[in-house]
């Protein structure tokens, strides 16, 4: 049987928080790539209405390297992503469409 008093209260519970929470306006993004700058966060929330390919780099000149990118679906989900440590001083966070344009809403924490 599991040990129910194992930890106490605060040390179970799983919440994040932040003491910055910025929301950005929204945002159209196209087929050219756009770098945002979050480091300064640890989390960006963000919906899409269309899918869109999204990478962390280091660099603020680099677009998609197309081995690196990952996909998020458009419509109603809201997510959370984890700004990655160790790239580097600056993380930029690369959003493009691959065809037309869609509006992304963002909440960097």
């Amino acid at each position: 049987m599991a040990n129910l008093q194992k930890f106490r209260a605060h040390e179970s519970l799983n919440a994040d928080s932040a003491a910055v929470w910025d929301t950005e306006a929204a945002n159209t993004v196209g087929t050219n790539a756009e770098s945002v700058d979050v480091s300064n966060y640890h989390t960006v929330h963000l919906m899409t209405d269309e899918d869109l390919y999204f990478e962390f780099t280091s660099s603020s000149t680099d677009a998609l390297t197309p081995a690196n990118v990952f996909y998020l679906m458009g419509g109603d989900t809201i997510y959370s992503l984890k700004v990655p440590r160790g790239l580097g001083e600056t993380i930029y966070l690369w959003l493009e469409r691959k065809s037309s344009d869609c509006t992304v809403k963002m909440v960097l924490s």
